[in-house]
This record gives structure tokens, C-alpha cells and sequence, in this order.
């Protein structure tokens, strides 16, 4: 672990921000602003070297001033340096400048991304949670070309920690987004699938999270993810509260799990009959305890609650199951009127056809939920 002093506090830079805030008009805030900025050029430009600590506080005055909304133009490079400390704290403040001021375009890129390669490449669980971090905060194309290859090695290496494995998940879904033809897929691919059975649930989600948008665009190589998606949100659905203390939010485990993995089943078709045999089983339960009496009368208790049996639904619908059953009660489930109605008129688009239109088996539902008119897809 790195290094951290209780003697890390930043007095100047307290004494500063006490400073800006007694400032009685914006007049005096910039009077003071250029007086420091003033000070910290002339320590850079001059011939004594600054240590690690004077060059972190002074590069989180720079921060703080470019926050409160003046421009920036010097101080880049000293932050750069920074990231080849071995202090937690002045690495941390390197890699908070760098996410926060410098542009994509800028001459430092190749410095930093030297910078980044040797903190994932220490091991030091810490140091590449900052490396990760800045990766996806920049997101930009170069870095990209940089790690789309690396970062699926640390994802799937068997003595990753679970920190980083979340952090490298969500790091390798954000260069996906910006830059999905930089991302090469390979045998990490059937390994990544393997996280939905991870024991810790926040690497679940976020793979769950990177999986989903994989599979959007590449199905035949995720496509073993059915089976344990499934197996994951059987688990869940079927534990009680007490079983999932951590991720358990106002009585109801694992909502935003549950409901990523019901998105990521609603990539593909329906599973084989053993796989949707206790699928099923999952729906009906999360259906069912849709009906019981709310263990908790606060707003944040019957969202969580919704959001899964909405995603149930909307699940089921992709499946082609008869809209009209989750009223009448067949194997699917059954659902009273009200929360079917009510999941109408929130996602009127789960039930539309391409030109916005109801689908087919809505008619009916419509009849069930006695609605006059079809909610508008806006």
C-alpha cells in the first residue's frame, strides 16, 4: 500500500481557500487569484527545485482556481511529474489535474500514457485504480490505441483485485463507447463472461454493465452469459434481505444487479428449455413479490421495487410472451391491473412497433388495463 503521512494536510492550500471566501466582491477573489497565480509561476520558474509536497500544493491551487472558473496555462508538466511519485497523495493530485485540465490534444499525452503503463504494469492495486480512473475520465482516442489491448488483461488476470477489476470493467466499457473499433475482442472474451459468477457483487455489476453493451454488437461472443445471467439473478431473487446486507437497498437485494441482468437477457433470444424453465421461475417470483404488501411505506423502497418488475416486463415482452397473461395469470406470472397499466404508461415504446404504433397483442391489454387511448412514445 502506498504511503500516506497524517502530515499530508495542505496548510497553504487552506489558507488560500479561506482567503477566496472572505473575498467581499469579485474584484478582490480575482486580485487575490492573480497574486497566487503570480507566486506559483514565479516557484516553477525558479532555479530551486520543488519537492513532491510543494509541488502538489501547488498544483491543487491551480485546480481550485481553475474550478472557481479562471483559465489555466501553465502548471501541466508539474502535474505530470507528479504521477512518478511513490506518495499516494501526490500521484492522486497528479492524476486529478490531468483528468479534470488536460485535453486529449494535448503534447503530454505521450508522457502521461508512459505514466499510466507503468502504475498498471506495478501491480499496486491502488496506483491502477488511479491509472483506470484517469483512462476513463480522459476517454479519449489516444488512450484508447493505448490500452484498449491491455486493460481486458488486467480485467481477466486471476490476482486482479476486485477494486480493480470493477474499475478495469468500467474503464474498458468507457473506451468502448468512444472508440469500439479500437477494442479488440479475443480470448478474453469467454474469460469476462466467467465474472457474472464472481463472488464479489460489484464486479458482477460492472461486468454485467460491459457485457451488456458487448454483446449488443458482437451476441455469438457472449452468448454463454444466458445461462449464468440467469444462474446470477436466480440467486437473487431467491435470497433474502439479510443474505446480501451490502447491496441490499430498503428491502429489495440487488436492484440495479437485478436489473442489468435483466437487460442483458433481452439481447438475445430465449434460452433452451432448461435455462428457461428456471428463468421463468425467476420472473414469476420477481412478479409475485410485486404483489406483496411494501416492506417500507418511503418512496426510495417502491422505485427499486419497480424498476425490476418494470425490466421483468420488459423482458418478458422481448421474449414474446403474451402481454395479456401477466393479467389473467398463466405460467408467466400474474400481475394485478394497476401495475401492468402503470407500466404502459411509463414504457408505451415496450410494446410499439417501428413506426411508433401499438404492437399486435396490446389490443387486448389495453381491454385488460381499460385504457381509453395509447400512451404517446415520446
Amino acid at each position: 500500500m502506498p504511503a500516506v503521512s497524517k502530515g499530508d494536510g495542505m496548510r497553504g492550500l487552506a489558507v488560500f481557500i479561506s482567503d477566496i471566501r472572505n473575498c467581499k466582491s469579485k474584484e478582490a477573489e480575482i486580485k487575490r487569484i492573480n497574486k497566487e497565480l503570480a507566486n506559483i509561476r514565479s516557484k516553477f520558474k525558479g532555479d530551486k527545485a520543488l519537492d513532491g509536497y510543494s509541488k502538489k500544493k501547488y498544483v491543487c491551487k491551480l485546480l481550485f482556481i481553475f474550478l472557481l472558473g479562471h483559465d489555466i496555462d501553465f502548471g501541466h508538466m508539474e502535474a505530470v511529474n507528479l504521477l512518478s511519485s511513490n506518495r499516494y497523495t501526490e500521484k492522486q493530485i497528479g492524476y486529478l489535474f490531468i483528468s479534470v485540465l488536460v485535453n486529449s490534444n494535448s503534447e503530454l499525452i505521450r508522457l502521461i500514457n508512459n505514466a499510466i503503463k507503468n502504475d498498471l504494469a506495478s501491480r499496486n492495486p491502488t496506483f491502477m485504480g488511479l491509472a483506470l480512473h484517469c483512462i476513463a475520465s480522459v476517454g479519449s482516442r489516444e488512450m484508447a490505441e493505448a490500452f484498449a489491448g491491455e486493460i481486458p488483461k488486467v480485467l481477466v488476470a486471476g490476482d486482479t483485485m476486485d477494486s480493480v477489476k470493477q474499475s478495469a470493467a468500467l474503464c474498458l466499457l468507457r473506451l468502448y463507447r468512444t472508440s469500439p473499433d479500437l477494442v479488440p475482442m479475443g480470448d478474453w472474451t469467454s474469460r469476462v463472461v466467467h465474472l457474472l459468477n464472481d463472488q464479489h457483487l460489484g464486479v458482477v455489476t460492472a461486468a454485467t454493465s460491459l457485457i451488456t453493451t458487448l454483446a449488443q454488437k458482437n451476441p455469438e461472443e457472449f452468448k454463454t452469459s444466458v445461462s449464468l445471467a440467469v444462474s446470477r439473478l436466480s440467486r437473487i431473487v431467491t435470497s433474502a434481505s439479510t443474505d446480501l446486507q451490502d447491496y441490499t437497498y430498503y428491502f429489495v437485494p440487488a436492484p440495479w444487479l437485478s436489473v442489468k441482468l435483466l437487460r442483458l437477457l433481452q439481447c438475445y433470444p430465449p434460452p433452451d428449455p432448461a435455462v428457461r424453465g428456471r428463468l421463468t421461475e425467476c420472473l414469476e417470483t420477481i412478479l409475485n413479490k410485486a404483489q406483496e404488501p411494501p416492506k417500507s411505506k418511503k418512496v426510495q423502497h417502491s422505485n427499486a421495487k419497480n424498476a425490476v418488475l418494470f425490466e421483468a416486463i420488459s423482458l418478458i415482452i422481448h421474449h414474446d410472451r403474451c402481454v395479456g397473461c401477466l393479467c389473467t395469470g398463466s405460467r408467466c406470472g400474474r400481475v394485478r391491473k394497476p401495475f401492468l397499466r402503470d407500466y404502459v404508461n411509463c414504457c408505451p415504446r415496450s410494446f410499439s412497433l417501428e413506426d411508433g404504433r401499438p404492437g399486435p397483442c396490446v389490443l387486448r391489454c389495453l381491454r385488460l388495463c381499460r385504457l381509453s387511448s395509447w400512451p404517446s412514445c415520446r
